[in-house]
């Protein structure tokens, strides 16, 4: 396997947005292993895929938002996450930031932000 290529979990509740975020992640040479729809999902899903990466929205469906989502992640397989999300609020934001994420990226996600964060994350 190409080691300049990651494997991406997206965790997004809304799927044309989820759609996007994959074609963004392949248009950039990389591949996705998952989609899930709740930190649930996301959790059981890292464990069997075992991806190099989450792309992870805060607010998910369910009573687990993607910031604990994210932690558990870590916590259980040690895959960072991205977080991709509208709220900005600033409390969120701060829990978000808190957990140290590789990045917080404000939706729309684009390619050239996301570009940015993969080509940080190889270079370390």
């Amino acid at each position: 396997m190409d080691p300049r290529k990651l494997r991406v979990l997206i965790v997004e509740d809304e799927f044309f947005i989820a759609l996007d975020a994959e074609e963004q992640v392949k248009s950039l040479g990389h591949s996705v292993v998952g989609t899930a729809v709740s930190a649930e999902q996301a959790i059981r899903l890292a464990g069997e895929e075992k991806p190099d990466l989450v792309l992870m929205d805060i607010r998910l469906i369910g009573p687990v938002d993607g910031i604990t989502a994210a932690q558990e992640i870590r916590s259980r397989y040690g895959v960072e996450a991205i977080f991709v999300t509208a709220n900005t609020d600033p409390s969120t934001l701060a829990r978000a930031e808190s957990i140290e994420p590789l990045a917080v990226l404000r939706k729309p996600l684009t390619k050239d932000r996301l570009a940015a964060q993969l080509a940080r994350l190889l270079t370390k």
